[in-house]
């Protein structure tokens, strides 16, 4: 096991949360009447819309994270700190009904200090329960308690639950129709009547079981949502908490994880996701759709809660940190026609739309004209090993038909394959007439590495880097080298591990990572997986393991290349620090001899982010342009982010700080100095440690570590082999056969072979 420390970072101002004043404004004009159904089906124009207006909380300590709704009220506790007086909490409370807004201070009773509230639960009169942690004066000593105080703030009861309690993390605390109290933590519910008397618990069965979240139900029930994991597979589930009894209940199989839910007007539950919000029935057991967040300019991601007026409007709770627009929306249902319309661009993408989600809100807002729309393949609701596929496999059929895509997410994809296909439209005179971007502000291996057939088919915002790392006596101190050089470095050292502990599946990978393109080629269709070249891959595979024997007491692996144990290690790289320990790992003579390839060609992988093509069935191609030029422009703070700007100005800039000392500084600008009075370096505070005691303290990148990384910037390209995709499926699985002993070399090759050639052809 590894820990890698964190690094301080330089300057940071103190964040306040929430805040700015008071902002409201009806959105009419996003409408984008795309397609009914489940998100993303394409088949009919949406029938409704629901129209935002977005209420911006005025104060200075707006907590919208735990933010609860309660009828027409959204209720929060804000705190404060006085410098003599110390912290103190108010009970702020907003009206969704005239925009109104008080502030009540809690008044504490009893001898307890150090209050720190953690969970609260609003009631209807304004009165709310709380789960408090009291701290002595040092904090060295620590009690816990249900608390409950009225709507003036007052203390009405203080139950201690120190005992009950003990350590665990309390992580819900919800009321039922009858008042009465359910608190959960690490798979235990306690139960109490309204004034805080004990009643029991429930214990969820099972190790491997944890809580997601309660809610009262429209029948006043309490249900309780929990994954547990058997060894093999995880699975969520809804339950009934049955107070009396102190047991779970009845069992709703196949309720969607990975949603919040809470309770409806029009049905037993409101959930949402990610992207779309859904209302939920208990007696059949079916989500139905409602609407996808973005065709209301909310990024779903960034909803916090949701809730059903007695009106029929939605309210979200919307904490929106990358665009800093958190607030409050309402929503009411429209007739689309009703609505005035926009443009659509339909932007596919295989899974994890936030980042992209939270860029389409931005544009949408600002644009008159278009509407972006996010198309997400990959259902985490059901996933299973062929989810990915089988999502590949829908969006390769909607590619070459009328429910094609304007925009795709190429991030993790094989762009050489989808443009070879002719699918993807050449950016480069779009470039050439920006009047914001021209080709030279960006690192031209970049662009070259998504150009095919003199297409320029994505332009990506960053980057990182991957490649392998070994000993320049041993490997050469060059970059790139042939597959039949990995072989030959293997037989020369036949008691030591090519890499640590690895399996047959590693190393088919890093064998195949830049050479499933050689095996294939898109423009004609052919293959030649039944060649000698890659029956000699399978062959050299089949000599390690099936499996890694993780077995405790083996030394780490810095210790073991120093031993002579392991020979190359593989490198993640996302910023100028990263080689400066393979250099203390290698005694300074390392080398960045990459993965190997067919032709012994430079073999560092490129991981690109925001990577976004247009597909020449788009029928807004200036529109979708236009989202891209904005992407490209965005001013934003790259230091949070892990990896290398595309623009060069910025990876200058970026290479430029890498090498210039930076101090820690307090709030008003001053350095922190450590025990000795020195300024406290900002770069190189983080450190990494093995269990064998072999550790490392990160330092300041030297201007020769820093032009080793721009050096290998200047090799790098996207890899062939994704360990998703169906060629990679189809080898994996026909060469199981070979490993196992269950037929030779050359026949699964021509399996290979036949099946390769044959999803090439259909999807071509």
């Amino acid at each position: 096991m590894r820990i890698r420390i964190k690094k301080a970072l330089k300057g940071l101002p103190s964040r306040r949360l929430g805040a700015a004043a008071v902002s409201a404004a009806l959105a009419f004009s996003l409408a984008a009447c795309g397609k009914t159904g489940e998100p993303g089906s394409g088949t009919q124009e949406k029938e409704w819309a629901y129209v935002p207006e977005f209420l911006t909380v005025e104060g200075e300590n707006v907590s919208y994270y735990q933010m609860q709704i309660v009828g027409n009220n959204v209720y929060y506790i804000a705190w404060d700190w006085d410098e003599e007086a110390g912290s103190s909490q108010s009970i702020c409370r907003y009206s969704l009904t005239d925009k109104s807004q008080s502030s009540t201070p809690i008044v504490w009773s009893g001898e307890n200090t150090n209050p720190s509230i953690n969970q609260t639960y609003f009631l209807e009169d304004g009165s709310f329960y709380a789960v408090v942690d009291f701290y002595s004066e040092d904090y060295s000593e620590s009690s816990k308690a249900l608390n409950k105080f009225d709507a003036q703030g007052t203390q009405i009861f203080s139950q201690d639950t120190t005992e009950q309690w003990g350590d665990t993390y309390v992580d819900g605390l919800v009321a039922d129709g009858e008042g009465r109290l359910y608190v959960s933590g690490e798979g235990v519910i306690w139960l109490y009547d309204a004034d805080g008397n004990g009643k029991g618990q429930v214990n969820l069965d099972g190790a491997n079981v944890w809580i997601d979240r309660m809610a009262c139900g429209r029948d006043g029930k309490v249900y309780l949502g929990y994954n547990s994991y058997d060894g093999n597979n995880s699975s969520y589930t809804l339950t009934e908490v049955d107070f009396d009894g102190r047991k779970t209940g009845a069992v709703y199989e196949g309720f969607p994880g990975n949603s919040k839910f809470t309770q409806g007007v029009d049905f037993d539950f409101l959930l949402t996701d990610n992207s779309s919000l859904y209302g939920y029935n208990l007696n059949n057991q079916k989500k139905e759709y409602l609407f996808d967040w973005l065709d209301s300019d909310i990024n779903g991601g960034n909803v916090r809660t949701i809730s059903e007026m007695e009106d029929g409007r939605i309210v979200a709770v919307i904490e929106d940190w990358e665009n800093g627009d958190s607030g409050i929306a309402l929503l009411t249902k429209k007739k689309a026609e009703e609505v005035p319309q926009k443009e659509t661009i339909t932007i596919a993408t295989m899974g994890g739309s936030y980042n992209l989600q939270a860029k389409a809100v931005k544009f949408n807002k600002a644009s008159s004209q278009y509407h972006i729309s996010v198309r997400e393949y990959v259902n985490y609701d059901n996933f299973n090993e062929n989810t990915w596929s089988d999502a590949l496999t829908n969006l390769n059929n909607d590619l070459t038909s009328a429910n094609c895509p304007d925009m795709i997410d190429l991030s993790s994809l094989n762009a050489n394959q989808l443009a070879a296909k002719g699918i993807l439209e050449d950016l480069s005179p779009y470039l050439e007439k920006s009047s914001r971007l021209n080709r030279a502000d960006f690192v031209e291996n970049i662009l070259d590495a998504y150009t095919f057939n003199g297409a320029l088919v994505s332009i990506p915002s960053y980057f990182n880097m991957q490649t392998v790392v070994g000993s320049a006596s041993m490997v050469g101190n060059k970059s790139g080298w042939t597959l039949e050089e990995l072989m030959t470095l293997a037989e020369e050292h036949p008691d030591a591990e090519l890499f640590d502990r690895v399996s047959k599946q590693y190393i088919l990978q890093t064998a195949m990572m830049f050479n499933e393109d050689s095996f294939v080629d898109w423009n004609t269709g052919e293959c030649s997986f039944d060649s000698d070249a890659f029956k000699n891959i399978l062959q050299f595979v089949n000599k390690f393991p099936d499996e890694v024997d993780w077995e405790e007491g083996v030394d780490s692996e810095p210790t073991r290349i120093q031993n002579g144990e392991v020979l190359l290690a593989a490198v993640y790289l996302y910023d100028f620090e990263q080689l400066q320990m393979y250099d203390e790992i290698f005694k300074g003579e390392y080398a960045c001899i990459g993965f190997p390839t067919v032709d012994g060609t430079g073999g560092h992988a490129l991981t690109t982010g925001e990577a976004y093509g247009i597909t020449t069935k788009c029928a807004h191609k200036e529109g979708a342009w236009e989202f891209l030029e904005g992407i490209l422009t965005e001013e934003k703070d790259d230091r949070y982010r892990n990896g290398f700007p595309t623009v060069k100005s910025k990876l200058e800039e970026m290479a430029k700080k890498a090498v210039e000392p930076e101090y820690i500084t307090d709030e008003n600008g001053e350095p922190l100095l450590d025990e000795n009075g020195e300024p406290i370096l900002s770069q190189g505070t983080s450190s990494i440690g093995y269990e064998d005691g072999w550790s490392y303290t990160y330092r300041l990148p030297t201007q020769e570590e820093v032009d080793k990384v721009l050096e290998l910037m200047n090799e790098a390209r996207p890899v062939s082999y994704n360990s998703n995709d169906e060629i990679t499926k189809i080898i994996n699985e026909e060469a199981e056969a070979f490993f196992k002993g269950q037929k030779s070399v050359d026949e699964v090759a021509g399996i290979i072979q036949n099946r390769v050639k044959i999803y090439v052809g259909e999807t071509k």
